[in-house]
């Protein structure tokens, strides 16, 4: 029998690995949304398009080296910088595992602290 070798060239747009940092972004405990005010709990109320906001997603040439720029919100009493590095661990992690992809660099800009 002869061994049949598919090549296959998967191309991932930027919005939806903007929507897997996004969706891993606000599972953090402590975020309270990204740059636009929206939370992964949100989702079934505002649709998945208001997840991208606040994501900016960069790729090299060939868009194998990915780095993911995230504006969140944190909310009141929480360690920032804790908080932020949790965010980067889990941005890259997602994006990894689920398109096999190299992240460079998470980059976190917290935009503000929420004051309930």
């Amino acid at each position: 029998m002869a061994e049949l070798n598919i090549k296959t060239d998967i191309k991932v747009a930027d919005d939806t690995i903007a929507m897997i940092a996004g969706i891993a972004a606000t599972s953090v405990p402590g975020v309270a949304s990204l740059g636009e005010g929206m939370t992964f709990k949100a989702l079934p109320f505002i649709g998945s398009n208001s997840l991208k906001k606040g994501v900016v997603i960069e790729k090299d040439e060939k868009g194998n080296n990915i780095i993911a720029k995230l504006t969140i919100v944190i909310e009141q009493g929480k360690d920032i910088k804790k908080t932020c590095t949790n965010i980067q661990e889990k941005v890259k992690e997602s994006i990894e595992s689920m398109l096999d992809l190299n992240v460079k660099e998470v980059v976190v800009r917290v935009a503000k602290v929420n004051d309930i």
